[in-house]
């Protein structure tokens, strides 16, 4: 059985990693299977990447819809989406080290839950505010900025792993 696996692989140019090699590595791969992989990971990266963005877009847009928020055109949505992602990217990670400093000084169940909504919902709606300012071609009102910010805490909270 193995033979002919082997027989079918070399047909077909397959190239399967043996675990008990010690020499198998990207660097002593052939350059045309260097770019499969290459390609191969990049194109699995852009598609998490696409995913991640078009769950925010169907996001937004139901939301916006929902909330009566007025924007030009998709297009516009669509850089205000990514435009938020990027921003709130960076401010995320700096809420969650805010975060992770203040957590020894809190005590209670219901304080840490308090203090990690303050945070996070004003880094996240500092992002959210910036990229509407930035953008003329959107027009989100104050309220439902917070409320938004406020959702999508919500989902986040909720969706969170941890044991609380």
């Amino acid at each position: 059985m193995k033979k002919k696996s082997e027989a079918i692989n070399k047909k077909w140019g397959i190239c399967i990693m043996n675990k008990n090699k010690e020499d198998d590595s990207f660097s002593n791969l052939k350059a045309s299977e260097k770019i499969v992989v290459v390609v191969a990971l990049s194109l699995l990266i852009i598609g998490a990447l696409a995913f991640v963005v078009g769950l925010f877009f169907f996001g937004f847009a139901g939301l916006f819809r929902i909330l009566g928020v007025h924007y030009d055109s998709v297009s516009a949505l669509f850089l205000f989406v990514v435009l938020y992602f990027v921003v709130g990217l960076i401010l995320d990670f700096l809420s969650i080290v805010l975060f992770k400093l203040l957590v020894p000084y809190i005590t209670g169940k219901y304080q840490l839950f308090f203090t990690r909504m303050v945070v996070e919902c004003t880094f996240s709606w500092f992002a959210f505010h910036t990229v509407d300012e930035l953008m003329s071609s959107i027009t989100v009102p104050l309220l439902t900025e917070i409320v938004v910010v406020i959702i999508f805490f919500l989902i986040e909270y909720a969706f969170d792993g941890k044991k609380r």
